[in-house]
């Protein structure tokens, strides 16, 4: 055998050795015998010649080509199936996986029972199922969240400014109103003692208030932190599993979605809590304002009625005017002190 012909056989061989392997790498059966149908997509999400067809996640063929179609409007993927698989008409045709990784395959899901028609022949053109992509579906969804978590925080700020100028108005005239009572308290009139014993029950009444607001936004604190904390733990957990998955098996990603999907929905309930303890904070501050501003209300009655102010006064006055004159004349009260003991 010359050398001329040994060399023709072994370009030969690899020629061959090189169809078959790059056959096998790709996925494509060896021998042929299998036939090619188109799928017609909105949007191929990243899909490219070489990915993987599968039937109930079963890998069946592979894709050949992926072309635009007339106007640029349409997507027509060209699937070769292996021979010898079957797929009914009526199956649905979507994209599976995540773009972002370049694993973007097909998945073909078997109608059910009696809806299944005769096998797909070479040729055959059907229309596929266009599916969003996971990471968008994420997006919407931590969006809209955060929007309702904004939204439940300021009104929560709002409430607590509203409050806090409430009692920043009243401040000083209730410490007005205590300050003559406790001077009034020096005398020995009824007049005062009564007075005195109204202005305990309205203290009473302002510390109650005073630490219902402090529970309330005690509980308020304690839940925004909770919220936080469990937030930026689940999305944080959710986000490495996501990740490690997809490096590892595309097609484990959709467990982690699920997770995250269940983290957002407990912040959600979270911020359903946080909502209705605003809206409890709320009615005890307009509680409060109107305990404040009532004319038939104690408190009511000591920022908005002038009397007790001008009685007030007037018993300072009248209890000054006393002392002057006992000052200026001790004789006069020590001689009626005099008949008054003569009597007895």
């Amino acid at each position: 055998m010359t050398n001329e012909i040994k060399v023709a056989l072994a370009i030969l061989l690899s020629a061959v050795a090189i169809f078959f392997g790059v056959r096998f790498l790709s996925g494509q059966s060896l021998f042929g015998g299998g036939y090619e149908v188109v799928a017609i997509f909105d949007d191929a999400q990243g899909l490219t010649p070489g990915a993987l067809v599968r039937l109930n996640g079963v890998r069946v063929g592979d894709v050949r080509a992926v072309d635009l179609g007339p106007g640029a409007r349409q997507v027509f993927v060209t699937m070769a199936i292996d021979g010898g698989v079957e797929i009914p008409r009526g199956s649905t045709i979507q994209t599976a996986g995540l773009s972002a990784l370049g694993e973007v395959n097909v998945e073909i899901t078997p109608p059910v029972g009696a809806d299944a028609g005769r096998p797909l022949v070479a040729g055959d053109t059907l229309r596929a199922t266009s599916t969003p992509d996971i990471f968008d579906l994420i997006a919407g969804e931590s969006n809209s969240l955060t929007a309702r978590a904004d939204t439940a925080l300021i009104g929560a700020v709002n409430t607590f400014t509203t409050l806090d100028e409430i009692l920043q108005n009243s401040g000083g005239d209730i410490q007005a109103v205590l300050s003559q009572l406790r001077f009034l308290t020096q005398g020995a009139t009824q007049l005062i003692i009564d007075e005195r014993s109204r202005i305990d029950r309205t203290i009473g009444s302002l510390e109650a208030a005073a630490a219902n607001a402090s529970a309330v936004s005690d509980r308020v604190g304690r839940n925004v932190e909770d919220l936080s904390i469990t937030v930026g733990n689940d999305v944080v957990a959710t986000s490495g599993t996501v990740r490690t998955l997809a490096e590892t098996n595309a097609d484990s990603v959709t467990a982690a979605v699920n997770n995250l999907s269940s983290a957002l929905r407990r912040a959600d309930g979270q911020l359903q809590q946080l909502t209705a303890l605003t809206a409890t904070l709320t009615a005890l501050t307009a509680d409060l304002d109107s305990t404040l501003n009532s004319p038939n209300g104690t408190m009511g009655l000591l920022l908005n009625d002038p009397t007790l102010y001008y009685n007030a006064n007037a018993a300072a006055a009248a209890l000054q005017q006393i002392l002057q004159d006992l000052q200026a004349d001790p004789g006069r009260y020590l001689g009626e002190l005099d008949g008054v003991v003569k009597v007895f």
